[in-house]
């Protein structure tokens, strides 16, 4: 039997989901590359049996081949389609940042992320000066959180590539730019590691929110608006971070014969 590809969306972010036991082989760099390009979408969820006692084990692939550590967007597609298999509504996700706790209620799944760092070493500032007043989060994944005037008019086109891409981040770093609505609403854009920019990102929108509740621009919780749809995020004193929002499944697919043949 041809193994299925579900394509599911959150907040506008779009995923591929591959349960990796239908696989005849793991995916590689190439063939993620491979199904994004045929199929599209923000990247791959890789999915197998749970570890260290979690219901799922989650490998999240870039378009480019390479892989993340986190994956808020994915975190909650993954939660339902897991939900929904074990008909249970408290999952959890094995990731490469830990395992994430979910919550799933209907419409709406509650996912907490890797607690929130502002240091580490995916951050190394040096000589080199950095362009813009920022914050760094780390949820697991790199981010540079920047505030703006006005997210519409930054040039994230060209200047996310290199921010991206700047020696500061020696794993690369996702790029949050936001703009203050009030003491709990934020307007964001991003520029996704390996990705580019994309209508949502959730561990992303989770960074943002730490960044602005850390500055003291925006107290807990915030709701991080993003041109694909709304994420409501909470930030503890701890550090802790939970986020809420959607995601559903669009259409289910069998894998396309040039990718099964790759994996053959």
């Amino acid at each position: 039997m041809t193994p299925l590809v579900e394509r599911w969306q959150g907040a506008g972010n779009i995923y591929l989901l591959l349960d990796a036991g239908e696989l005849s082989q793991p995916l590689t760099a190439a063939t993620a590359r491979a199904l994004v390009t045929e199929c599209g979408g923000d990247g791959v969820l890789e999915l197998s049996a749970g570890s260290d006692g979690a219901d799922v084990s989650m490998r999240i692939w870039n378009p480019d081949g390479s892989e993340s550590e986190a994956c808020g967007n994915g975190t909650r597609m993954v939660a339902r389609w897991t939900s929904e298999r074990l008909v249970q509504a408290d999952v959890s996700i094995a990731t490469a940042a830990g395992i994430l706790p979910c919550h799933v209620e209907g419409d709406t799944i509650t996912a907490q992320l890797a607690p929130a760092t502002l240091a580490g070493p995916q951050y190394r500032p040096t000589a080199e000066a950095f362009p813009y007043a920022h914050t760094f989060v780390s949820v697991g994944n790199p981010h540079v959180v920047i505030p703006v005037d006005d997210v519409d008019t930054f040039p994230l086109a060209t200047q996310g590539p290199l921010l991206e891409h700047h020696s500061w981040f020696p794993e690369r770093a996702n790029v949050e730019i936001t703009t203050v609505i009030d003491r709990h609403r934020l307007r964001m854009r991003v520029w996704e590691r390996g990705v580019g920019e994309t209508p949502a990102c959730g561990s992303g929108a989770c960074a943002a929110a730490v960044a602005a509740v850390t500055t003291g621009v925006a107290d807990s919780p915030v709701t991080v608006v993003l041109h694909g749809g709304e994420l409501v995020i909470d930030v503890g004193d701890d550090g802790s971070v939970t986020m809420h929002g959607p995601a559903e499944r669009i259409e289910s697919f069998d894998l396309p014969p040039t990718i099964a043949s790759m994996l053959a």
